[in-house]
């Protein structure tokens, strides 16, 4: 679920332009996970390529998939799944689940003592498996072997984005969005608008637009987080379903 480092721009991209820096640290999912927003004050001789740092972002370190499904060989028909409605369907060709993400991150203001919030993330979707039996018939011995082979595909119906205080646990602000779109995915909240060009299934360049009357920094980090680390594509690529052996 991380993306690579980014440069920010007060206008058009140009070196005299640089504004900000999101710098990556650590491999996702482990204690030193985080992304730093600096800005380009750089006097640390140590670290020359270092500059201050505004804010820091701290991620789940293990996000919370839950995969529900029923199996039922000898129907064609779904099942329904207690808590997630119609669930998994099982034929000798294709397979289907539901499944729902809870993750967070933290966010800590690095120069303004007692600022920190946090990013609660839920999200929901579909998964599903075709399976493609495929007879072999070996020319020498005459004999015939059975080749089973399989198509995955999962889809983000839906992320819900809870943003509280940190030391208080009061709400801040809440909005979502629908992952299932070809057009545009949209992200507005009092602190940031973000659009993704070409929806969920032919995702484009992010713009982020600051708003309201907090620290840009800490609007734009949010912005960042909740348009790219928990975005449908990325929540697609940290989904490892779990498919039972087929069988027929």
């Amino acid at each position: 679920m991380f993306n690579k480092d980014y440069e920010v721009y007060k206008d058009e991209k140009s070196k005299d332009n640089r504004w900000l820096f999101l710098n990556r640290e650590g491999k996702a999912f482990s204690s030193s996970a985080r992304i730093d927003l600096e800005n380009y004050v750089r006097e640390d001789e140590e670290n020359p390529k270092k500059g201050e740092v505004l804010w820091t972002a701290k991620y789940d370190e293990n996000p919370d998939f839950k995969q529900k499904y029923a199996s039922d060989s000898s129907s064609d028909g779904f099942s329904d799944v207690e808590g997630f409605g119609r669930g998994f369907v099982s034929s000798n060709r294709k397979m289907m689940m539901n499944w729902k993400l809870e993750t967070k991150a933290t966010l800590k203001s690095v120069k303004y003592e007692g600022l920190k919030y946090k990013i609660k993330v839920k999200a929901k979707g579909i998964a599903t498996r075709e399976v493609h039996i495929h007879h072999v018939k070996d020319e020498e011995t005459g004999q015939t072997r059975e080749v089973i082979s399989y198509e995955d595909h999962e889809y983000v119906k839906k992320i819900s984005y809870k943003i509280q205080d940190k030391e208080t646990g009061d709400t801040v602000d809440k909005f979502k969005i629908k992952g299932l779109t070809g057009s545009e995915l949209k992200w507005k909240c009092d602190a940031f608008k973000a659009t993704k060009e070409g929806g969920f299934f032919f995702p484009g360049p992010t713009i982020i637009d600051v708003k309201g009357t907090v620290d840009p920094a800490f609007c734009l980090l949010m912005g960042h987080i909740c348009s790219s680390e928990f975005a449908p594509a990325e929540i697609k690529k940290d989904l490892h379903p779990s498919w039972p052996t087929f069988r027929h």
